[in-house]
């Protein structure tokens, strides 16, 4: 994958993609995979698939009716998001311009892929050595190759960007959000080794 780029910014707005076809072949079978998943989300389902478990985030770990509350509003838009995501992206499979708003659906699309599939690798913060006989060999190419595209739209749609104005950054902790109380995470949850 290292060498040539596949994703640059374009003069005439938006991203030029230099995908070679097995990589664009790639993409569509995974799309399968993930569009599959999500077409078993019905509106207003409180379960989902565990694969699909990181596409819809709990809001509410702790209380039970809550979160139910909130997966009856926010479960069939989060889905007709991801859904759309990757429409946009299996329509646009062949291009080889996008327009900026293509590719932001692109990184939405990339994004969903990436977290599906890691959710099936069980992916930590942890660095895993992957031996060459390992079954999901396969599995982790294809999220490595994910990581590394998604990676290459960032950075060519970040050239669209103004920028940052002199002195911007100052006086800007490098972690606004500092420790999170209690010791929980994001989610709500307990951090490990915090009790």
């Amino acid at each position: 994958m290292i060498g040539r780029r596949r994703v640059v910014r374009s003069r005439r707005g938006g991203v030029e993609l230099r995908i070679p076809a097995e990589e664009r072949a790639l993409l569509a079978s995974l799309l399968g995979e993930i569009g599959h998943l999500l077409d078993g989300v019905p509106e207003g389902a409180s379960a989902v698939d565990p694969l699909l478990a990181r596409l819809f985030p709990v809001a509410y770990a702790r209380d039970a009716d809550a979160e139910r509350s909130y997966e009856e509003v926010v479960r069939a838009e989060l889905a007709g998001h991801h859904r759309e995501v990757l429409a946009v992206l299996a329509r646009t499979s062949e291009a080889t311009h996008l327009s900026d708003a293509d590719a932001d659906a692109w990184l939405g699309a990339l994004n969903d892929l990436r977290l599906v599939l890691g959710t099936a690798l069980e992916v930590t913060e942890q660095p895993r050595d992957v031996a060459p006989d390992d079954p999901e060999l396969g599995r982790w190419v294809s999220y490595t190759y994910l990581s590394y595209l998604q990676g290459e739209l960032v950075e060519a749609m970040s050239g669209s960007l103004p920028p940052p104005a002199p002195g911007a950054d100052e006086g800007v902790p490098d972690d606004p959000w500092g420790e999170p109380p209690g010791g929980l995470r994001w989610d709500g949850t307990d951090r490990p080794g915090v009790t």
